[in-house]
Parts: C-alpha cells; sequence; structure tokens
C-alpha cells in the first residue's frame, strides 16, 4: 500500500490516509450533504436561476469544507509544503469542463485500469470533471506523468497546475467513485 495523505479539509494536518479513513470520509453524510449542495447550484445554472460565476465562487467556498487527500505524498510534520513532502510514487490527473465524466470514463479509461496504472477514478466535486489517481511510470517527475498520462487519453487541456507534491484531491461521496483499488 502506497503512503498518502489525508486531512479533514484543506487547512487542516495531514495524516496517512487509511482505508478506515478514507472510506469514512466518502461514506459520511456531511461529504454527500456538500456534494449534493454543489449539485444543485450546478442546476440552478442550467436552469438560468444562476450565473456560472455565482457557481464557481460557491463551489471554491463549498469545497472547502471537504475532507482531502494528497495522492502525491505524505508530509513530515503533517504540514503540506513540498519540503516536507515524502512521495508516494502515485500522480493525480484532471480532465475539467465535461459534460458526461462518466460516460467519459466508460469510453475512455475503464477498459484501461490496468495499463494506465489508476488506483482511483471519481467525478469532481462539481460533477463536470474527471479526476484520475494514477500509479507515475518509473523514473518520472509529477509534471512528467501528467504530460505521460494527457498523451494516453489525447488531452491536449490537461490541468498543469497540479504538479506539485503539496496539491491535494477534495473527496467525494461513494457515489461518485468510478474505481477504487484499495491495497494501492
Amino acid at each position: 500500500m502506497r503512503k498518502i495523505g489525508f486531512s479533514k479539509n484543506n487547512f487542516s494536518k495531514v495524516v496517512p490516509c487509511t482505508v478506515e479513513l478514507l472510506n469514512s470520509a466518502i461514506d459520511s453524510a456531511e461529504v454527500m450533504n456538500v456534494c449534493g449542495q454543489i449539485a444543485n447550484k450546478l442546476e440552478a445554472v442550467k436552469a438560468g436561476q444562476a450565473t456560472r460565476t455565482e457557481f464557481d465562487e460557491y463551489k471554491t467556498a463549498m469545497k472547502k469544507q471537504l475532507p482531502v487527500l494528497t495522492p502525491h505524498a505524505i508530509f513530515k510534520n503533517g504540514e503540506r509544503k513540498n519540503a516536507e513532502a515524502i512521495p508516494s510514487g502515485l500522480s493525480m490527473y484532471d480532465i475539467d469542463h465535461i459534460e458526461n465524466p462518466r460516460g467519459y470514463y466508460h469510453s475512455m479509461i475503464e477498459d484501461r485500469i490496468s495499463e494506465l496504472g489508476i488506483v482511483m477514478a471519481h467525478e469532481t466535486p462539481s460533477t463536470e470533471g474527471l479526476r484520475l489517481i494514477f500509479e507515475m511510470p518509473a523514473g518520472m517527475t509529477l509534471a512528467e506523468a501528467q504530460k505521460w498520462m494527457s498523451e494516453q487519453l489525447g488531452d491536449e487541456n490537461y490541468d498543469g497546475s497540479v504538479k506539485d507534491y503539496a496539491r491535494c484531491s477534495y473527496l467525494v461521496p461513494r457515489a461518485y467513485l468510478l474505481y477504487l483499488d484499495e491495497e494501492e
């Protein structure tokens, strides 16, 4: 099992993630409630009752209430700082602003889980994106691993900002999970 970090929220100390902590978070009523509120706000945008800017601001504020994983590393002293990072060998890849993340997963990724080294795949809290956590190919940096994944998926618009060890991933309810290898 790789060592990744877990935190109650974006500002709390990072502790080593256990299967129990992960399952408790993704099964919690609070995580389901926060993501449900984000989804409701997105529906308001689609119905013309809120603007995209209002949604983006709301989503940013709400995500701060969610627990996070730090899939790239755990940290000495529990502080999410690159200088304190102990790398996990995993990388995170986001595919943002897609209308049907589940459809994308089923058509582009599901049959390639092993080939791509994916250990977790889920819809993002906004339900407008897909997050992949995968084993980094040997000898690659985080940035190189991200570029590699973008090439594997033919994604020219990948999020290049997810390249430091301190970057976190907001957790989502179990219903948003598409794949999880608990052993990894």
